[in-house]
């Protein structure tokens, strides 16, 4: 064993110093930039760093460079000489040598290794193959999908389409994995496979088409298209679709959008039809009725998308690409699936669009962008041009054949006014749409829509008059809705409650002001009564066409105004003795009357108490909620007759008018007007007259007669009745201190000395 060891290593420096450290530094010297330059040919020859970014993280790339860096070592540590520490027989005394061999073996395999990695680097079959591989263990990660992504860009770039089909079928797939066992989901792919197509689909449609080639067929549109594994279609696909079909369009590949056309209308129409109903019994209800709404949600947001598309293509004037996809079917005679059949489907798509204002329009704009278009009224824009290429459709109805009944019909009306009266708002834009192409003679060439226009069967009327006569129709159902519909129980009940809200609160207020027992029976009745006010109907049913907003409350807000306005101007009516003073002397002017806390009262009419209390009027001052001026109690009234307002009145307690709610007890009354009591205090009635019922003709005849509006039977009278009596002594002493206004009062104000009390005698 001793001579076989000695026979071996008798001449190892010959051995290392023409073997291995020159094999060594060969590699190094020869190889390690022959790496460098491969890497620089991978991006030359794929045109992506990214490939450059996968070859470095290469085990087998990491495994030489590391290996290199080993060898190197143990070229260093063998010049350094360094003996070993201990003498522990052979291995530990060759230690060094048998380092720098292994290493330079390891190396010499290591350089093989990465030659051949460079190969299938170099080679974009093998290295799609290698990619896949990798993909296929760690697919979780998905981190070669950009790699992959690459082969694909190359492939069409370079349109080599046997490497192309490789690269289809590894992605077909994939989609199907992804796809399995999510019937019925909504499916959102990897962003990198959504960013490898978008980068792909850059690259199809600016390259030149060839006679003959896959590439002529824009596939991409295949992959997200789910023909069988029944999953929906995402908002996130329908916003990446719609960034492919504007390269397409962007590039003028015409072809591509044709292409992605045939494809929606097939899958639509035999991979998104309708759920036909199922029953358990003839009388039982639908049981698949959640199945049915979903594929409806399903089949609407998908026609929605190229109902989007068709305006798309109208705003970038594809006028011929225009004329093919509404022409275009695979049936015989033809189906249209993607555009309206029948003018009733027309009329109702175009009655979809929402409102500009409506989120789901503004989200709209989110997902389906017109390019060039941006601002505050973009929404606008982008909803004109959906509704004018509606109207290029309306226009198209008359060019098709009569193979179908009912071609022209149109749709029920819908049963809501405010809808109702939406619809007939949209038909005026849908004339004026139609009738600005109509006058387009050249555009209608172009789409190919001249030609049958003015030769459809008389019997069918032309574009406009046809808008015409639905429109009225709509109108009359809408007149008909409004006079026909009962007022609503529920709106009756609110209008009740909205007038008590509104008037006890200021009848509880003036009655505890107007309150006198001592009134003895020589007094002056005045009356207040009730307010009758003309509203319209609908205000007062459960289908509305508008918001009527303070419909309810307007008839009581106006018995309010008349019942402040009289209770106020009550106290003119005793004659008061009447002084003007600036506001600085109106307080020291009751001052001068010298009136008893215990027998007076001030009623402040529509004057501002806490701006005098903010001036530090000595003696004013707020007491648990109530004024008082040197103990005599202050009473506020509203009132914006110039001729009391900003007034203080004083009288003795003794002297107030008294104020008495009494009952209606005019039956007669009570019954034409249809009034119900709805409070036992203050003596409340309301009632709401249907003026189209027949019973209420001679009312709505009378109330005809006297007023300029002669068609009553869409509207009600509303009625809010009080019968208010206010009681007056005959001879009353009283004070009214008025401030005067430089604007309304003629002369000058009256001075503090000019005020004499009119009880000074008593």
């Amino acid at each position: 064993m001793l001579a076989f060891k000695i026979n071996i290593f008798a001449d190892y420096p010959d051995i290392v110093s023409v073997g291995l450290i020159p094999m060594i530094i060969a590699i190094f010297a020869l190889g390690f930039p022959l790496l460098i330059q491969t890497v620089t040919r991978i991006d030359d020859k794929y045109n992506s760093t990214i490939l450059i970014e996968f070859f470095k993280k290469e085990k087998t790339t990491k495994y030489f460079i590391a290996t290199l860096l080993i060898a190197l070592f143990s070229c260093a540590l063998w010049f350094t000489k360094i003996p070993p520490a201990v003498n522990c027989g052979w291995l530990i005394n060759n230690s060094a040598l048998l380092f720098l061999l292994i290493s330079t073996v390891a190396l010499i395999c290591m350089t093989f290794l990465v030659v051949h990695l460079i190969y299938i680097y170099f080679v974009p079959n093998l290295l799609l193959e290698h990619f896949i591989k990798k993909h296929r263990k760690i697919k979780k990660n998905i981190t070669y999908y950009p790699a992959i992504s690459k082969i694909l860009n190359y492939s069409i770039q370079t349109v080599d389409e046997p490497l192309a089909k490789k690269v289809w079928s590894f992605y077909f797939q994939e989609f199907q994995d992804i796809r399995k066992g999510k019937q019925g989901e909504e499916i959102i792919y990897p962003d990198e496979l959504y960013n490898t197509f978008i980068e792909a689909n850059e690259i199809l449609c600016a390259n030149n088409k060839k006679a003959i080639s896959i590439f002529n067929d824009n596939i991409i549109f295949d992959l997200f298209f789910d023909s069988y594994q029944k999953t929906i279609i995402s908002k996130d696909t329908y916003t990446f679709l719609w960034k492919l079909l504007l390269q397409c369009i962007y590039y003028n590949r015409n072809d591509f959008v044709l292409s992605y056309w045939r494809k929606a209308h097939q899958l639509f129409s035999l991979f998104m039809r309708k759920i036909r109903p199922k029953y358990n019994s003839c009388t039982s209800p639908v049981t698949n009725q959640t199945e049915i709404d979903e594929k409806e949600i399903e089949r609407s947001d998908f026609l929605e998308f190229h109902y989007l598309l068709g305006a798309l293509l109208l705003y970038k004037q594809q006028y011929g690409v225009i004329k093919e996809i509404m022409r275009f079917t695979h049936t015989n005679p033809p189906t249209y699936v993607l555009v309206p059949m029948r003018m009733k489907e027309v009329i109702e798509q175009y009655m979809r669009i929402e409102p500009i204002d409506n989120q789901q329009f503004i989200s709209r704009k989110r997902k389906y962008w017109f390019p060039d278009i941006s601002g505050v009224d973009s929404d606008a824009i982008i909803q004109m041009w959906l509704k004018r290429y509606l109207a290029v459709l309306f226009i198209r109805q008359y060019t098709l054949p009569d193979y179908y009944p009912n071609t022209f019909s149109m749709p029920s009306p819908p049963e809501e006014l405010s809808e109702l009266k939406r619809w007939i708002n949209e038909l005026g834009s849908l004339k004026f749409f139609v009738n600005d192409y109509l006058k387009q003679e050249e555009v209608l060439k172009e789409l190919g829509l001249e030609k049958n226009l003015h030769e459809k069967d008389t019997t069918t009327p032309p574009p406009t008059e046809l808008i015409d006569d639905y429109r009225k129709e709509l109108k009359e159902y809408f007149t008909k809705i409004k006079k026909e519909q009962p007022v609503s129980p529920e709106r009756e009940e609110l209008f009740e409650e909205k007038t008590k809200e509104i008037l006890i609160p200021i009848f509880q207020k003036y009655s505890s002001i107007f309150q006198n027992k001592n009134i003895g029976t020589e007094y002056q009745p005045y009356h207040i009564t009730g307010q009758h006010y003309i509203s319209p109907k609908t205000a007062f049913s459960e289908d509305r066409d508008v918001d009527y907003g303070n419909t309810y409350s307007i008839t009581a807000k106006r018995v309010a105004q008349q019942f402040r306005y009289y209770s106020a101007n009550t106290l003119v009516l005793i004659l008061p003795r009447r002084y003007t003073l600036i506001g600085k002397d109106l307080f020291p002017a009751i001052d001068k009357l010298n009136i008893n806390p215990n027998d007076f009262i001030i009623i402040a009419v529509g004057l501002y108490l806490d701006y005098y209390a903010y001036l530090n009027i000595d003696g004013l001052e707020k007491r648990d909620g109530q004024w008082f001026f040197k103990n005599v109690r202050i009473a506020e009234m509203e009132s914006n007759d110039e001729y009391i307002a900003g007034s203080l009145f004083i009288l003795k307690k003794d002297d107030l008018p008294n104020m008495v709610f009494k009952e209606i007890d005019k039956q007669e009354y009570i019954d034409k007007f249809n009034l119900k009591k709805i409070d036992e205090t203050f003596n409340i009635y309301t009632g709401l007259n249907d003026l189209n019922k027949p019973e209420k003709k001679e009312l709505r005849n009378e109330i005809e007669a006297n007023t300029s509006e002669k068609d009553l039977s869409q509207k009600v009278l509303a009625c809010v009745d009080i019968n208010v009596e206010i009681q007056c002594k005959k001879k009353t002493k009283c004070v009214q201190l008025k401030l005067f206004s430089q604007f309304d009062d003629r002369g000058k104000p009256n001075s503090v000395d000019e005020i004499e009390s009119p009880w000074d005698n008593e």
